[in-house]
């Protein structure tokens, strides 16, 4: 009998600083993420998107969304209505970042229609070039500046650096800083090579 409670008197120590020794490890975790996913449906929502290849963006900003509808052609703008829900927080840090659930309705629209800003009021989205260089439209967000006209994306740029007085420009890879410098200072603000962004306006 003293040989059995001894057993059961070791057990039990055995136990219980087992389970200190967990206690202990769970207050060294850290805390489960206090990040929750919300989400909001908007009904007979009304978008601009806009197709860059095979992809489709919503306009300001321009997230790349999934859409299943009529074909959709490259360059082309349209008019979305749609059920759509907006992801915000998470552990990936959404902010209204949409998800189409139903079309309702889509038609081509002129990007000149739709109350485009003026590359002089922005730095980044999808502007209107207008009178200041060639060209009709300049996106540049999430790594993407492109030049737009007559329908088409034409040019494809893959930096940025700042230029002078407030100005950014957006370039090749395979193009010097030399070369660039020379086109500016004949006047060149728009190419295939670079694009000159404007001073934005105060």
């Amino acid at each position: 009998m003293p040989l059995i409670r001894k057993v059961i008197t070791m057990l039990m120590i055995i136990c219980v600083c087992t389970g200190i020794s967990a206690c202990n490890r769970n207050d060294t975790q850290p805390p489960e993420s206090s990040d929750m996913l919300y989400k909001d449906t908007k009904y007979d929502e009304v978008k601009y998107i806009f197709v860059m290849g095979e992809e489709v963006y919503m306009i300001d900003p321009a997230y790349r969304i999934e859409i299943y509808t009529e074909e959709l052609k490259d360059g082309h703008f349209y008019e979305l209505t749609a059920d759509i829900t907006y992801l915000n927080g998470g552990v990936a840090g959404y902010v209204d970042y949409p998800q189409i659930e139903k079309v309702i309705g889509c038609k081509e629209v002129s990007p000149f229609e739709i109350g485009l800003p003026d590359i002089s009021e922005k730095r980044y989205g999808i502007m209107l070039i207008g009178d200041y260089a060639d060209g009709d439209i300049f996106l540049h967000e999430y790594m993407k500046m492109t030049l737009w006209k007559d329908g088409a994306w034409i040019y494809q740029y893959d930096r940025e650096m700042d230029g002078a007085d407030g100005t950014l420009i957006c370039y090749r890879n395979d193009v010097s800083t030399e070369d660039i410098e020379k086109g500016i200072s004949e006047g060149v603000l728009s190419c295939e090579e670079y694009f000159v962004q404007p001073a934005i306006n105060n």
